[in-house]
This record gives C-alpha cells, structure tokens and sequence, in this order.
C-alpha cells in the first residue's frame, strides 16, 4: 500500500511536470513567433486563458522610471477590457506582489482581505471570489504580475495552479527581457548607423573644402 501510493504520487509529479513542460513550450514558440512587446503580451495572456480554461486573466506591467503600471492585457468573462495606467501606489493586492515579490493567493473571505490590503475593483471588473497574483520577477525586481480571477467560485485556485503560474510568469519575464534587450540593441544600432553616417558625410565634405580655396567652390562642395 505504501509504495502503491508512492508510485502514484510520483506520477502525479510526472504528469504535472509534463503539463508544465507542455505549457512552456506552446508558450516559448507564441513568444518566439513575436518580435514587439504587445505581442508577447497577447500571446501569453491567451495561452494561459486557454491553459485555465478561459479564467478572467491580467498583466500588469510596472515601469519603475515613470512609477506608472500598466494593463497591457486584462481579459474578463470572455471580453478585452481597457484599463488606463495609474501610479503604483501603496495599497492593494498588486502594488504588494509588484513591491514585495510574493505571490499572493486569495480563496476565500475576499472582502475581508481586500479590507486588509487596501485593495479595490479595476475599473469594468466585477467583485473575485478568489484571487491568485504571481509576479514577474528580471533580476532583483518585480516589472509586472500575472493574476487569475475568479468571479463565480471560492477556492478556485490550488497549489499545482499556483506553481503552473509561476512557471509561466518565469517563462515571460525571460521572453520580455530577451524582448526589451532586442529593442534596446536595434536603438543603439540605429543610433551607430547614424552617428557614422554622419562622420562619413562631414568627412567626405571636409576633404571637398580642404581641394577648394574659393568661396564659390566651398558652396558647390557642400
């Protein structure tokens, strides 16, 4: 009986492990298919609508220079909802996943923990019943978070969905640096391109001068 249930746990490891490396494959090839950052967004918030069986699912994105967060992808009861960027703030589930790095987990007794974490309803969203937030971790900091709401159910999420969710957050931060670092080097590429084409023009001008020693000449150079 004991190695009958070892066996059947360790294949429900098995299984989970497979879902995840699933998952995260159909997740990297969407990803890998999108060069701008929209993109990624709309891929992964919609493979993980599909993984969750249509779940309410958002992406918060969090710029530390502006201290603005951003809803690049907020998808709920089957509709795109538009939300306008605001400050970080202090209070609410969010600003404490994005400042603290936690994943937070909410199955039941909402209104008392968002009474607890100053926490309030985006605007066009309706009131969870459970609530789980993973975030998006690059290094030492948080640039967003992914959350899964729902609406109808208390205890809706476990820990295998927990530990799914972070998987697939760790599989976006990756995939939205490799993104950022991409745009970031075409920037600076752009910019060499110019500066040189620049050098080349001015070089080019000046060795036309440097042949002319009348003024007439020095304006047909140039």
């Amino acid at each position: 009986a004991r190695l009958f249930d070892e066996t059947q746990r360790l294949l429900k490891i098995t299984e989970e492990r497979n879902a995840e490396l699933a998952i995260i494959n159909s997740v990297q090839a969407a990803l890998a298919a999108e060069l701008n950052i929209q993109g990624i967004y709309d891929a992964v918030g919609d493979k993980i609508r599909e993984i969750f069986h249509q779940a309410n699912v958002g992406i918060r994105i969090y710029d530390p220079q502006t201290g603005l967060i951003h809803y690049p992808y907020y998808v709920e009861s089957g509709k795109r909802i538009t939300i306008e960027s605001e400050p970080l703030g202090n209070k609410g589930f969010g600003p404490h996943v994005i400042r603290t790095r936690e994943t937070i987990i909410v199955n039941e007794n909402m209104a008392q923990e968002m009474e607890k974490y100053g926490s309030y309803n985006l605007p066009g969203t309706g009131m969870p019943k459970s609530i789980l937030m993973v975030p998006l971790v690059v290094g030492d900091q948080a640039r967003g978070l992914i959350n899964l709401v729902d609406n109808e159910r208390e205890h809706a999420y476990s820990d295998s969905d927990v530990r799914l969710l972070q998987t697939l957050a760790n599989a976006m931060s990756v995939a939205l640096e490799n993104a950022r670092l991409f745009d970031e080097t075409q920037r600076l590429l752009k910019i060499t391109e110019d500066r040189a084409a620049e050098l080349a023009i001015i070089n080019s001008v000046q060795a036309a001068l440097a042949a002319e020693l009348n003024i007439q000449g020095i304006y047909d150079a140039v």
